[in-house]
């Protein structure tokens, strides 16, 4: 019981150092695949919006943040923001806003989960994961089947 209560002592700091709850989510990458995308769910807690100034993945040479629009029967990214007024969700999707991950260096994995960074425009910074599912997938993946270990816990390179 001890044991329990100082683990939740030294996990609540982190907890509330985030104003904004992230459920994220990719699809997994092909073969040989040089980007891929973050989608998820953004919640934000606090009295006052936030701004992402950049996001950091140690499996990709960097990530933007865009947006995919039509033009003139094209569809095209342009460079977007994620900003959450307070007490709002924001959500990235498939065809919408999402994080771009440009110069993947490692494999997406169906049923895995990824380390993620976002740096915020007031200066603070806040560590996330993402869970991949499969190549089609359009939705957060909540009943993913791994291609080992369990679904949704395992962590992968």
């Amino acid at each position: 019981m001890r044991i329990c209560a100082v683990l939740l002592l030294v996990a609540l700091p982190l907890w509330a150092k985030s104003d904004v709850v992230v459920q994220a989510w990719s699809r997994a990458t092909p073969p040989g695949a040089s980007s891929a995308a973050i989608y998820g769910l953004f919640e934000n807690n606090s009295s006052h919006e936030m701004r992402v100034a950049e996001i950091r993945f140690a499996g990709a040479r960097h990530a933007m943040i865009h947006r995919t629009v039509e033009d003139e029967g094209m569809t095209r990214m342009v460079h977007g923001e994620i900003l959450v007024p307070p007490g709002e969700r924001y959500e990235l999707k498939p065809g919408g806003l999402h994080i771009m991950l440009m110069g993947v260096s490692i494999p997406l994995l169906k049923g895995c989960l990824y380390k993620f960074q976002i740096l915020w425009e007031n200066g603070d910074s806040t560590n996330h994961e993402f869970v991949t599912g499969g190549y089609g997938q359009m939705v957060f993946p909540a009943d993913v089947e791994p291609v080992g270990g369990d679904a949704v816990t395992r962590h992968c390179p």
